[in-house]
């Protein structure tokens, strides 16, 4: 049955069938209108961090949120100079608003900004005042010395007095100060001078810029990158500016993740460019060389390019979206996929037993199949990792490589084998002969046996420090320039930030809010016992209060009424109209008890630039908001504290992905464990168990000897080395079932072609200068030199 299938003329169609199935299913999403993104944020790669998925899921919005904030710094020894140049800048980066780049860009809070303001505490009086004010007006004391506060206030002719009428105490006039000074709690340097948020430090002005990108804009794939157009207008500005050596110099300090994310991104393209044109030469030379013909050049490239063409179109229709770092991961099919292109070839010019496509094909079919399934195996129980990126790239590397094994059994036997020199003349330079092979044979056992002495031996001695380790600092470190721009910036808006925070939930805003403000009671108490003056924290509850206490604010100006006519008086307003006035205070007073203020009022946006990072509204049925700690020092306290609250957990980034991570390692080596088993049986079902154990043997001495190699070379245990290691698994595999299916001088050949075409594809992912590329490009390559080196030892 198998002869004829083999030989069958329409078997070429199922090639065309499942390709057409992905690409036809690919256009018809198109078409209905789906859209595919390239996802170039490497931020986004981090797994989620917390158990609770609602949780987990509200986390992964504010990291949204948090990966698309910029700040930059216009620097200039004058503050008038840092100002025009920042105006010019915001200026340039408002222009083409149909760019869709910016979510928001705050600079100005001078005329409309400032009236805007004023006309929200105005209207919000008798809600907003201050915890201090509030308790000052509960006695006969504390309310004498806040309306003589108000007088002063009035007399001293520094405040707009136009709202007196409606406003005799200056409600408005606490509510605005309180808030201010809370965002000048909340750690920041910065100063409102001339309208704008600016900060000396050494006699250098620095004034701020912040914003959000949309999620176009924060796309670099995109003609136009809000990054990019933040660096031209930067640009634009200096050159302006700078001209002139006598002038006063504009420098800009830039600050964010869009910034690093853009750097990082950009810097793994071109990798990508260059890793893919290197392999791809340095393979298409070593096939002219090799073959000295350039028909298995030419189909080797196509096939690999419509393998990769087809796992690109695959992640699509799976995920609807493709990562960058796939496509890093993905040129390793340049050379996993000549594997199979290699065999094929090497027959075709030089077996002269086998006359016809057709037969070459039979002859490989039950090796190139085995081979199929032991990568595949390994792949396909990595898409059901919990980590998209691993579910992308094992989406990717099974499809890339289940269209080349097509292409080698449906298409390439239909080629015409060569008429003339059907043989490689460099391999009759290695005649073989009884006595000779016998003495081979037992120096290969000798190298083996000691290459296992050694490899077990170093297993021994390293076993304490075989240790599953994922540090995120490792994966990311800043350099250059971009590292000077976050030193200097941290000095200028000494931020504090810690890496730590807390997530606060509730069923309502105003029950969110409640929660988040008994916690912070909590976070003012700590305070006040560590007499810091430098430790603080950021909160919505801090700028939108809860009703409740809202309501304690309306209630505390009651105790005002009674002295409204007085007041009247005492600000110049005749008998008559202190009682009009007094009389229409209270009717507004009364009007107003149900108006509270919430996070959908008309809020100033200084106000909502305050709480834009800490507030990430409602997932699914309930709402979520941060408080940010900063200065704090304390860990475990934090992480206490938080667990004394039901509605707050405590999120330390860094740490959770790493553990994460940890975890997600472990489950790599579980499906090890049962891609082990599975090949088991499967090699089984066609080989005696001498050969099972013989084939097996490869892949376990592997393993070993890449993790001793990678903790000598202290090179961690992590997650992305283990993915190589487990890619090296299926790998080593392959060349030992080419090894025992067949013993002649040309699969010899053809395994060192295979080897080479992976190492060379595989060896230059060594080169990237992302850390988790070459953690798995070493532990591949490594793997592959153990896993040919054991296959040539092992073989007849």
């Amino acid at each position: 049955m198998k002869k004829n299938i083999l030989k069958n003329e329409k078997f070429k169609f199922l090639w065309f069938l499942i390709h057409g199935i992905i690409f036809l299913t690919l256009i018809t999403f198109f078409l209905c209108g789906t859209k595919f993104k390239i996802n170039t944020n490497l931020f986004d790669i981090l797994p989620n961090t917390n158990s609770s998925k609602l949780v987990s899921k509200a986390d992964s919005v504010l990291s949204s949120k948090t990966s698309r904030m910029f700040v930059v710094l216009v620097k200039a020894n004058s503050f008038e100079n840092a100002k025009s140049g920042a105006t010019k800048f915001v200026n340039l980066l408002n222009e083409n608003e149909s760019e869709n780049l910016f979510e928001n860009i705050s600079f100005d809070m001078s005329q409309n900004s400032m009236e805007q303001i004023t006309n929200y505490f105005f209207e919000n009086r008798f809600f907003l005042l201050g915890e201090q004010t509030i308790n000052s007006l509960q006695t006969a004391e504390g309310k004498d010395e806040i309306i003589g506060e108000s007088l002063l206030n009035i007399y001293s002719g520094l405040l707009p007095v136009e709202n007196l009428d409606d406003d005799p105490f200056l409600l408005s006039e606490f509510g605005l100060q309180d808030s201010l000074q809370k965002i000048l709690d909340t750690g920041t340097a910065m100063n409102v001078h001339d309208g704008v948020l600016c900060a000396f430090v050494d006699d250098v002005c620095y004034c701020l810029v912040r914003g959000v990108l949309t999620l176009e804009g924060a796309s670099i794939t995109n003609k136009k990158s809000g990054v990019k157009k933040i660096y031209e207008c930067a640009n634009i500005v200096q050159e302006q500016n700078n001209s002139s050596n006598d002038v006063d110099k504009i420098e800009f300090i830039f600050s964010g993740v869009p910034f690093h994310s853009y750097e990082s991104s950009s810097s793994a393209q071109k990798e990508i460019m260059i890793i893919s044109i290197v392999s791809i030469l340095l393979i298409v030379i070593l096939c002219l060389l090799i073959f000295k013909n350039l028909l298995p050049v030419v189909c080797s490239v196509a096939a690999i390019t419509m393998s990769a063409l087809f796992a690109f179109a695959s992640v699509l229709v799976v995920f609807k979206q493709i990562h960058i770092l796939t496509f890093v991961f993905g040129t390793t099919l340049i050379g996993t996929c000549l594997d199979y292109s290699v065999h094929f070839f090497v027959r075709w010019k030089g077996d002269k037993n086998l006359q016809s496509g057709q037969e070459i094909r039979k002859y490989l079919f039950k090796g190139l199949t085995l081979s199929l399934v032991s990568t595949e195996i390994c792949y396909l129980l990595l898409m059901f990792a919990p980590f998209l990126l691993l579910r992308q790239i094992a989406v990717f590397s099974f499809a890339g490589i289940l269209s080349s094994y097509l292409t080698v059994i449906c298409l390439l036997p239909k080629l015409k084998l060569p008429i003339q020199k059907r043989e490689f003349a460099f391999l009759q330079k290695f005649p073989q002969n009884k006595n000779s092979n016998f003495v081979f044979k037992n120096a290969k056992k000798i190298i083996l046996c000691s290459l296992v002495f050694v490899v077990a031996i170093f297993v021994a001695l390293l076993w304490n420090d075989f240790k599953i380790e994922n540090n995120l600092k490792s994966y990311y470190s800043m350099n250059g320039e971009l590292l000077q721009h976050e030193i200097e910036s941290n000095k200028v808006l000494n931020s504090g930030s810690s890496g730590w925070y807390f997530i606060v939930k509730g069923k309502s805003q105003d029950e969110l809010l409640k929660n988040e403000n008994e916690f912070c009671k909590k976070l003012d108490e700590y305070i006040l016992k560590q007499n810091s003056s430098d430790m603080t924290y950021n909160a919505v509850s801090k700028f939108i209060p809860p009703k409740e206490r809202q309501q304690k604010s309306y209630d505390a100006v009651k105790k005002l009424l009674p002295d409204l006519e007085e007041q009247f008086f005492l600000l110049g307003f005749d008998d008559t109209d202190q009682k009009v006035l007094s009389q229409k205070f209270i009717h507004t007073y009364e009007n107003a008890k149900d108006n509270f203020v919430n996070i959908e009022s008309n809020i100033p946006q200084f106000l909502k630039e305050a709480i834009s990072t800490l507030w990430i509204g409602k997932v699914d049925d309930e709402y979520f908001s941060v408080v940010m700690p900063m200065h704090f020092g304390d860990f475990e306290f934090c992480k206490t504290l938080a667990s004394q609250f039901d509605n707050v957990f405590f999120m330390n980034k860094m740490a959770d992905v790493g553990n994460e991570l940890n975890e997600l390692t472990k489950l790599c080596l579980t499906f090890l464990a049962f891609s082990f088993v599975a090949m088991i049986v499967v090699l089984k079902f066609f080989n005696s168990w001498k050969k099972v154990l013989k084939i097996l043997f490869v892949p376990i001495v592997t393993v070993a000897t890449t993790l001793v190699v990678l903790t000598l070379a202290k090179i961690p245990i992590g997650f992305f080395s283990i993915t190589g290691i487990i890619l090296v698994f299926g790998l080593s595999i392959d060349y030992i079932i080419y090894s025992v299916e067949h013993k002649e001088k040309l699969n010899a050949l053809a395994i060192l072609l295979s080897f080479l075409s992976s190492a060379l594809s595989f060896g230059a992912l060594v080169c990237s200068s992302f850390a988790p590329v070459f953690m798995f490009g070493f532990a591949v390559f490594v793997g592959l030199v153990t896993a040919v080196g054991c296959t040539m030892l092992i073989g007849e």
